[in-house]
């Protein structure tokens, strides 16, 4: 899971406003919370990795527990797709400016 551009995004939560942002300590909150790396492979670490996201990019407004934030994401399912839709986003940036990065020093070494 690699950052290299941040993409920020709010979400209304029970009509409060958070923000939404790839960021280290949002990996580092995952980490302590699941005790593993996120891989990506079951549902729960995403849903762990949008808790994670929220708690670490509104510390001072984000405080609810992660069954009340499950509770809520029931309640209404475009909470996730919104988040699913942030992380596509992230990650296809992120990957166009990784492509564009690896071109640019595939041309820097052609040129030498």
């Amino acid at each position: 899971y690699l950052l290299v551009k941040q993409i920020i995004m709010e979400i209304n939560i029970e009509g409060k406003a958070y923000q939404l942002k790839n960021t280290i300590r949002s990996l580092f909150i995952f980490e302590k919370i699941a005790n593993k790396q996120f891989d990506g492979k079951n549902l729960i670490d995403y849903y762990i990795l949008f808790y994670s996201n929220l708690l670490a990019n509104n510390p001072d407004e984000f405080n609810l527990t992660f069954d009340e934030f499950i509770e809520i994401n029931d309640q209404d399912m475009s909470l996730f797709n919104q988040f699913v839709e942030f992380i596509t986003k992230s990650n296809q940036v992120n990957n166009q400016l990784i492509d564009k990065d690896k071109e640019e020093k595939n041309d820097v070494k052609k040129k030498k």
